[in-house]
């Protein structure tokens, strides 16, 4: 009945470090697609710290308090785990204590709805990021296919551009203004993919 017990023990510790392992690939591919023209369906889904990081911590912890039966061992493993966890929480907590009243706009091509320019703005009330913060981005696509290009990201500190407008100046031509530049965009007619005018 033991020897039972013992090889049950190993293929749950072995699938536990294989899930903890798949969330954090999973993760890292989020991460990869939400840069600018990356694919935002996949960075809209997998580019969640919180879940993925969490679930694979979790996971990595209860494959390392089953898979060592020695007791020095196992009290190691247990309080490096017990102390990354707490350090994870207390990161996840930090992070999400500064917060933005957040506002989204959506203006879709003169061309056609294939092609959208997003305006998000961020408030910030207080705290080192007090301020306000502007991206311009344009989602081309539908579907898994569908990419989101990076035009301007406005406003990071005290004293930065702050915007002014941000539209279609033509069927396939974006103007992004600020106080302090303005920057033309032509839309590439096979991609979609946002260049800038020279």
């Amino acid at each position: 009945m033991k020897r039972g017990t013992s090889r049950a023990r190993r293929v749950l510790v072995r699938l536990l470090a294989v899930a903890g392992l798949a969330a954090v690939l999973l993760y890292t591919e989020g991460q990869w697609e939400s840069r600018s023209g990356g694919r935002m369906l996949v960075a809209d889904l997998l580019n969640r710290p919180e879940p993925l990081l969490g679930g694979a911590l979790a996971a990595l912890i209860a494959a390392a308090w089953l898979g060592d039966p020695r007791t020095a061992v196992r009290t190691a493993t247990r309080t490096v785990t017990v102390t990354a966890g707490v350090v994870f929480l207390i990161g996840v907590l930090a992070a999400h204590k500064v917060s933005a009243a957040e506002t989204r706009s959506r203006e879709d091509a003169p061309a056609g709805a294939e092609h959208a320019l997003i305006m998000v703005h961020r408030s910030y009330a207080a705290g080192s990021a007090a301020g306000e913060h502007w991206q311009v981005l344009l989602e081309s696509g539908a579907g898994w296919s569908a990419r989101r290009w990076s035009l301007a990201d406005i406003g990071r500190g005290p004293g930065d551009a702050r915007l002014v407008t941000a539209n279609w100046t033509g069927r396939s031509q974006i103007t992004v203004v600020t106080d302090s530049y303005r920057r033309v965009f032509n839309l590439d007619q096979d991609s979609g993919e946002p260049v800038e005018a020279r």
